[in-house]
């Protein structure tokens, strides 16, 4: 079930120059989970373009720079989005000259730069206080901003993941998955759900890392791919910058969120339980993933993981 794709050099030529004038310097720059990245020149400048089986993700990043863009929270502008052919879909952003953060922190070495690492969780801390009055719903967004979901509980025990919807209660029929495990942690997670707070935040989703492009002094150029973007509670976006089966971390970024928000007494209510509530989800939600993409040494990694954690 997960996306295969390859988008050959030579077809992307011949679509670009239906599109752009000027077309040169065309290269393969990344590869993601759902998509194709690659970079290009034109007589208009530089451009970056993705291609995915996946509309919704490119609406999504056009909501964000539509409504989020600003000096404070930097994003890409979209250029264009559209049909690509008869499978996939495409989204032209003007290109960015930045770093991506995980290649940053990974020079580093085994002592990353603290205030880099401060700067990182004070832009997540910015998307954060975005304001969310008009925004309805909650959990994972759709093209308009608005939460699919009736409550963050809803979300939760959805497993939801935006690609492919099915359930894990299908999956555990006809796959690896393991329905016991599934059934076990959602009661547990249940118990949590009494702490949770009721105030609603924008969340990345997928922040950190490529997604994150600083420049060579470490100051923020871009927050990219919006794609997984929700509507809940701040800590759940540290979940996934400290993955709970990550064997050596070099950084404890949700330490240093706290640190950020210490002068907000609300943000660390019920800490532990929502701490424990999340890593449930977060790590269920992967179990979800990988048994739909078919990567079942990723799926029994995590699995071991879990029945001795959690």
């Amino acid at each position: 079930m997960a996306d295969v794709m390859h988008i050959g050099i030579n077809s992307l030529h011949v679509f670009l120059r239906k599109q752009f004038t000027g077309i040169s310097d065309v290269k393969h720059i990344a590869d993601g989970w759902w998509s194709q990245v690659f970079s290009f020149k034109t007589d208009e400048g530089s451009r970056v373009i993705r291609i995915s089986k996946h509309l919704t993700d490119f609406r999504k990043d056009i909501f964000a720079y539509t409504h989020f863009n600003s000096a404070q929270i930097p994003v890409p502008e979209i250029i264009a989005a559209g049909k690509y052919d008869t499978q996939f879909f495409y989204c032209v952003s003007k290109y960015v000259d930045g770093i991506p953060s995980d290649q940053i922190i990974d020079a580093q070495g085994s002592k990353p730069d603290l205030l880099l690492t401060q700067t990182i969780v004070c832009q997540l801390s910015a998307i954060h206080r975005l304001n969310t009055g008009n925004l309805k719903g909650w959990g994972y967004t759709n093209e308009n901003g608005d939460g699919i979901f009736g409550s963050w509980q809803e979300y939760l025990l959805a497993i939801h993941n935006g690609k492919y919807t099915i359930a894990w209660q299908e999956l555990a029929k006809t796959t690896w998955l393991n329905g016991e495990l599934f059934a076990r942690l959602t009661e547990r997670m249940r118990t949590y759900f009494p702490y949770l707070p009721k105030e609603k935040h924008v969340l990345h989703g997928d922040y950190g890392y490529d997604n994150l492009l600083l420049t060579a002094d470490h100051k923020i150029a871009a927050v990219i791919d919006w794609a997984e973007m929700l509507l809940g509670d701040p800590m759940y976006d540290l979940i996934h910058m400290n993955e709970p089966w990550a064997e050596s971390a070099q950084l404890n970024y949700m330490d240093i969120w706290k640190q950020d928000i210490k002068n907000d007494p609300k943000a660390l209510i019920h800490f532990e339980q929502r701490l424990q509530c999340y890593t449930i989800h977060y790590t269920l939600f992967h179990l979800h993933i990988h048994t739909i993409r078919g990567e079942r040494e990723d799926y029994e990694y995590i699995e071991h993981w879990a029945n001795q954690n959690l």
